[in-house]
């Protein structure tokens, strides 16, 4: 759940000029983990999990790890940020390795629907992002979705357009996108 946002915001956005690659690694395939280790030494290694515990991302960066290490870059830590919750393996982990930062995430979101949390947005701004301008735009539709006039209220139409579907036996809700934003079905 917390590599989609990050993902789709990627495919949608892109990364803005002057501002790293960035690459979504969320599988232990072999050749997209060799792919996305190509260029490791100069590599800033994003680290993600709510529980921490995650044995994906724990993988993945022990071979990162190993990689930096391998290159002889002793403070490999440096080339670390871990986005977490608190008290979590990887917080303490992230504390006692010296990441280059942590970022403590509340624990009351859950991971899949952490998109504009840290988990979203600390990936945005390293693409370059408007993460204010993303977070801006979640809080006008947030205020929206909270009036008491149902015409009104954007988050009372689509569940009424889902009820009615429902009641007709559809039991799916497909979103028909323009080619840019396709990825948005994520």
């Amino acid at each position: 759940g917390s590599s989609l946002a990050p993902e789709v915001l990627r495919q949608i956005l892109g990364v803005a000029p002057g501002f790293p690659r960035f690459r979504m690694l969320d599988s232990v395939d072999p050749d997209a983990v060799r792919s996305a280790f190509e260029h490791a030494r100069t590599s800033l290694f994003v680290l993600a999990s709510k529980s921490g515990s995650t044995i994906e991302p724990n993988v993945m960066a022990a071979e990162a790890r190993r990689r930096l290490e391998a290159a002889g870059i002793a403070q490999w830590g440096s080339r670390f940020i871990a986005i977490t919750d608190e008290g979590t393996a990887l917080h303490q982990r992230a504390q006692s390795e010296h990441f280059r930062e942590i970022f403590v995430n509340p624990s009351d979101i859950g991971g899949r629907y952490s998109r504009l949390s840290l988990f979203g947005m600390v990936p945005a701004a390293l693409m370059g992002a408007d993460v204010e301008r993303l977070l801006a735009g979640a809080r006008e539709m947030e205020t929206a979705c909270r009036a008491r006039n149902i015409s009104g209220n954007p988050g009372c139409i689509l569940g009424g357009f889902m009820a009615a579907g429902a009641e007709a036996g559809r039991d799916k809700l497909t979103l028909m996108l323009p080619a840019r934003l396709a990825s948005f079905g994520l």
